[in-house]
Formats: C-alpha cells, sequence, structure tokens
C-alpha cells in the first residue's frame, strides 16, 4: 500500500496488541512492516479465535492489528535467531516492541545495543508502567495496566454499580495510535 511512509522500513517484535496496533498503523500508512514471531504459534493473540463462546472462521482480532504486515518466525533464544533478528533491525528505519526490556537485553535487542549497530534507527519500547520504578520491567497487560491501575474501571460505572465489561485493547489501542504518531515525530525529527 503506498502513502507517506513510503519507503519506510519497519520491524515490529510485539504481542497481543498495543505493538502490533503501533505497526499495523504504519503500515496503513505505506510502511513495509515485518512482524517477529516466535516458531511453534507465533504471538499469543492468534488464539483469540472464539467470541462469547463460539469458533469463528477467522481472527478478526488479531487481523486487525496485524493487517498488511510480512511476518517471519524467529526463535530469539538461540543466537541464530537473534543474528537473524539483528541483520532485519539494521536494514530497518524503526523498531517496535512492547516486549519486556529484560527480554530484549537477553537477546541483544535492547535500545543500547540496536542504536549502537544503527544509529538512525527510531527505537519505539513501548511498556505498561514506564522505562524505571520498581514495575518498569512486569508485563502491562491491558486489564491490568489499563483497567486496574489506571483506576479507569472505577471511573466507568455507576456509584455502588457493577464493573463495566472490559472491552480487549481498550488502553492498548490508544496507545499504539500514540505510538504510532511518536514513531511519525521521531522519523520527521530524523
Amino acid at each position: 500500500m503506498s502513502g507517506p511512509l513510503d519507503g519506510v522500513k519497519v520491524v515490529e517484535l510485539g504481542m497481543w496488541v498495543a505493538g502490533p496496533a503501533c505497526a499495523g498503523i504504519l503500515a496503513d500508512w505505506g510502511a513495509d512492516v515485518i512482524k517477529i514471531e516466535p516458531p511453534g504459534g507465533g504471538d499469543p493473540a492468534r488464539t483469540f479465535q472464539a467470541l462469547f463462546g463460539q469458533m469463528m472462521p477467522d481472527n478478526p482480532v488479531f487481523e486487525l492489528d496485524n493487517r498488511s504486515k510480512r511476518g517471519i518466525a524467529l526463535d530469539l533464544r538461540v543466537a541464530e535467531g537473534q543474528a537473524v533478528a539483528h541483520r532485519l533491525i539494521d536494514e530497518a528505519d524503526v523498531f517496535v516492541t512492547n516486549v519486556r526490556r529484560s527480554a530484549l537485553e537477553g537477546w541483544g535487542l535492547g535500545p543500547d545495543a540496536m542504536l549502537e549497530r544503527n544509529p538512525r534507527l527510531v527505537y519505539q519500547l513501548i511498556t505498561g508502567y514506564g522505562m524505571d520504578g520498581p514495575d518498569a520491567d512486569r508485563p502491562g497487560f491491558d486489564i491490568a495496566a489499563f483497567w486496574a491501575r489506571s483506576g479507569i474501571a472505577s471511573l466507568l460505572r455507576a456509584p455502588d454499580g457493577p464493573l463495566p465489561f472490559q472491552r480487549g485493547g481498550m488502553g492498548d489501542h490508544p496507545t499504539g495510535s500514540s505510538a504510532s504518531a511518536a514513531v511519525c515525530a521521531a522519523l520527521f525529527n530524523r
């Protein structure tokens, strides 16, 4: 697809919603996005094929955030998989990830290592609880980081009423959208 990001190469190492949503928007705007997934099942969001107890023939939840992307299965726990990821990111303009920083560092994919290899790289690390502090390396699932810890679940109910239905990705999708805007600002600045 052509668009304002034609010629921009993006490597995404994302799962569930926030990272894939960011890279999906970049793909909509014309970027060439390659999604890295683990072998043997891929992104856990691929498992969302049931809705209200009914199996669906397709997976619209996964497809929403992973449209217009190419993909590669890499085992980042082994040197060969890490080497392929490094080569992909060495040639990329943007790296989008929502994987915990400690895992990224263990695979040689942390921000310092990748920016040393590719100084022009726009490195978009999406976290649930920020870059510093006691929870910085905790996984930030939508239900915990957005619905519970932000207090939004309590704000969206009537006083003394039941908690609202937690719509999946309600916090992650705006996060992905904001992250895609941050990537574009960084590309413009570069």
